[in-house]
Parts: C-alpha cells; sequence; structure tokens
C-alpha cells in the first residue's frame, strides 16, 4: 500500500502567549505542540481508514476526498467516485470541490483583517455599510451577523437560479420580519453574510473575490482556492439514492457560485483547507486577538464562522457546508487539543441508512446522515478509539448513530445531515 504520510509547507506559531477566555479555547487552539496519535498507531489507522473509504464509497455512494493530518503530518489523503460521472473523470485527492457554507469563516476572516486595518468595527450598524434595507435592520451590527444573532430570516424560498448577485438573497430575506430583537437570540442566515459580504466591498473598496484572493489566499499560497465559479468546470454534483437495490445518481442542479457571496461561493482542495486550518493556529494571517475573538463562543456554540461542540470526549471545532439539491457537501473538524485536523469534500449530497444528530442552537436534532458524515464520523471512531463502534460513558454508540460527551453526566450525539443546507429551504436545519 502506498504510504501517504506527507507534510505541508510549516507555518509560523505565535511566538507570545494569549490570555485564556472561557473554556480554556483559544489557548487549546494555539497549543499546536501537544499532537495525539491513532490509538492504533499510524499504520494500522491508515490501513482501517482506507478500508473505511473504499466501503462507505461502495456501499453508501461517497464521492469525494478526505484528508486526515496530525499538525503537518498528513495521515491520509484518499479520492473517490467520479467528478463527473458521464465523462468517466475520477476525483483525486487534487480536485477543487465547493465547500459551500465553510465559506463563512473565511468571510469572518476579511471582517477581522479590516478591523485590523481600522476600516470596520464589530460593533459598526451593518447600515453603515449597506443602507438600502428596512428601519428594523439599521441597527444590527456586524458581530450580530458574524454569530447569527440578527434574527434576520432567510425567506425559505427555492434557491434562485437566475441570481445575478449576492444582494438578491439580501432582498428576499428583507420580505421576513425579524425573528427576534438583534442581539437576543440565534438563527443561522446566509442573508447575514451576504450582508457581511456587503460589509467587506464596502469596507474594503474592493470585491468580495479580490478582497479574499489578495488578503487571504495569495498570502497563504492557497493556489487552487478562490471565490466564484471553478475553473475548468470539472466536478458536477450528484444525488445519490437507491431504488430496487440498485444505485441512482441524480444529477444536481446548477447555479452560479459567484453569486453566494460570502456565504458560500468558495471552492477549494484538501490540501489548501488543511493550510487554511492550520494557518489560523498561528499568527500567520491573523492576529492573536483576532483569532481570540473568531473562536469565542458567543451562545449557541457559535463563535465567527467555527462551531463548538465535545466529540469522543474531545474538543472539537467544526463547520460544514451543503447545499443538497446541487449535491455538494464539505465538512472541517478540528480538534485542537489533540492536533489533529479531518477535512472531507464531496460531490454527492444523498443520504445513507444512517443517523446522526447535530446540536442546532443548543438543541440536538437527529435526521439521516449523508455519506460524508457518515465516513467521517467512522474515521475519527478508529483514530481516537481504534474502532467505528465505540463506548461513550454508559452509552453504546454504533455506525447508525454517532454520540459525543457534553459533560461526565451528558451525553448527547454531534453530526451533521446532507439535509443541512446553507440554502432555503433547509435554513431550519443549519450547518450550513
Amino acid at each position: 500500500m502506498l504510504r501517504v504520510f506527507r507534510r505541508i509547507p510549516s507555518l509560523r506559531r505565535p511566538a507570545h502567549k494569549v490570555p485564556a477566555f472561557p473554556a480554556l479555547l483559544f489557548a487549546a487552539i494555539c497549543a499546536t505542540g501537544v499532537q495525539a496519535a491513532p490509538v492504533s498507531g499510524d499504520r494500522v489507522f491508515e490501513q482501517s481508514a482506507n478500508a473505511a473509504v473504499a466501503r462507505v464509497a461502495r456501499e453508501d455512494g461517497f464521492s469525494g476526498a478526505i484528508l486526515v493530518a496530525r499538525g503537518d503530518q498528513i495521515l491520509l489523503r484518499r479520492a473517490a467516485g467520479f467528478a463527473d460521472r458521464a465523462r468517466k473523470i475520477r476525483n483525486t485527492p487534487d480536485t477543487k470541490f465547493r465547500i459551500e457554507s465553510i465559506t463563512k469563516q473565511f468571510t469572518a476572516a476579511a471582517i477581522l483583517l479590516l478591523v485590523e486595518d481600522g476600516k470596520l468595527a464589530l460593533s459598526d450598524p451593518i447600515a453603515k455599510y449597506y443602507s438600502d434595507i428596512p428601519q428594523s435592520w439599521r441597527g444590527i451590527t456586524i458581530a450580530e451577523l458574524l454569530t447569527h444573532g440578527s434574527g434576520i430570516v432567510d425567506c425559505g424560498c427555492s434557491p434562485r437560479q437566475d441570481s445575478h448577485s449576492y444582494e438578491d438573497f439580501i432582498l428576499d430575506a428583507e420580505a421576513e420580519a425579524l425573528a427576534f430583537k438583534p442581539g437576543t437570540d440565534y438563527l443561522y442566515s446566509n442573508a447575514g453574510y451576504a450582508l457581511l459580504t456587503a460589509a467587506v466591498e464596502r469596507a474594503s473598496g474592493e470585491s468580495y473575490t479580490r478582497f479574499m484572493r489578495r488578503r487571504i489566499f495569495a498570502p497563504l499560497g492557497m493556489r487552487n482556492t478562490g471565490s466564484g465559479s471553478i475553473p475548468g468546470d470539472v466536478v458536477k454534483g450528484y444525488i445519490r439514492s437507491k431504488s430496487g437495490g440498485h444505485d441512482v445518481w441524480k444529477n444536481g442542479i446548477t447555479t452560479d457560485q459567484s453569486t453566494f457571496g460570502g456565504f458560500g461561493s468558495i471552492y477549494s482542495t484538501l490540501d489548501d483547507m488543511l493550510v487554511w486550518n492550520r494557518a489560523l493556529q498561528g499568527d500567520k494571517l491573523l492576529s492573536a486577538a483576532s483569532r481570540k475573538k473568531m473562536f469565542t463562543d458567543y451562545g449557541h456554540n457559535y463563535g465567527f464562522g467555527w462551531r463548538f461542540a465535545s466529540k469522543l470526549g474531545r474538543r472539537l471545532i467544526w463547520h460544514t457546508g451543503a447545499y443538497p439539491t446541487a449535491g455538494f457537501v464539505s465538512l472541517l473538524d478540528s480538534f485542537p487539543d489533540d492536533g489533529v485536523t479531518v477535512i472531507a469534500l464531496s460531490n454527492n449530497s444523498g443520504l445513507t441508512d444512517a443517523s446522526a444528530t447535530l446540536t442546532i442552537g443548543g438543541k440536538p436534532t437527529t435526521f439521516p446522515a449523508n455519506a460524508t458524515r457518515k465516513l467521517v464520523d467512522e474515521i475519527e471512531g478508529l483514530y481516537f478509539t481504534g474502532t467505528s463502534a465505540h463506548l461513550v460513558g454508559s452509552h453504546t454508540c454504533r455506525r447508525r448513530s454517532y454520540c459525543a460527551t457534553a459533560s461526565p453526566k451528558t451525553t448527547f450525539p454531534v453530526s451533521v445531515s446532507s439535509r443541512s443546507s446553507f440554502l432555503p429551504p433547509f435554513v431550519a436545519i443549519d450547518a450550513k
């Protein structure tokens, strides 16, 4: 078997300490020197993980690429399925995929860079940068948009295939009343991040695409990442299902990715996403103060474009992206205490027979899991427990349901479904 141990270019680490904040989350993120090896050892994990990828691809239609890294060392880098089934073009570990709502953490980083530049403040009302909005929105702050505390409700309509700009999503949302007084609750909002796109453009004087390339992608060396349509139009999205015991592959809808702006327009690769995650663990892109803001839990297990949970008894920082009707799913899990990163990018949003539960706004929600989530849960189980069936406290967790521990007395599942979209009508499920 071909070994896949690799290293990405080293990233500069912080040279100073930062005061801890609640739950010691930020301190854990900076503790990149602590790295946990697979419980069964590197070689056994590699063999078991490769077998899991092959099986989930065969049985559940996983189509995409997955990477597991300890620090900068890549332990698993594997692709499966087809980028284009009609043309028989296979996915590879270098294939570019749409990352959907993982885009939001890049938008949050752009906002924080502009704060560092003195061109924007988190306390600024969005009306300062985008004035053509309802009166009830005018006092909503940048920080409330970042944490989904604005109360702005996505329209719940079908995605526009004739959209010309992210502003169309703002216009659609304007027809809905605020769900609550801004700053008092949580509701995942793509329209909120569309407004943040406008803030980036107005404050910087550049298009969102140009700003992201100049300030984030180029400085980090993310040469295969961009905002908008994937060059070459190689990857097609699919929704795989079963009928009469046979696989049925339906083409996903086609949309102009560039119109999704700061809530879902970015595409990337496994390697670039690892560079991104590692950069946020040091001061290569953002200052320590900015990273502290990004990784603070402001309530409802959400920071600036990142979620927080406990999984397999470990601290987890994560986000997903999914556009089920287009056929794309993405996932980024970071275990900061262990120095472990898991990245999965897929062009199949079809559901499996496995179930998954995600804590949304502090409330566990259970639903069918897509193949990407099923595979990632198994891979992480193999890494940390040596098996895809594992025990959490006194509760047995098998492949059909994945469990995590919030405290010694509380067990709750943490996962994500392909029904979790960054676009309506799935906004109630979230995970985006």
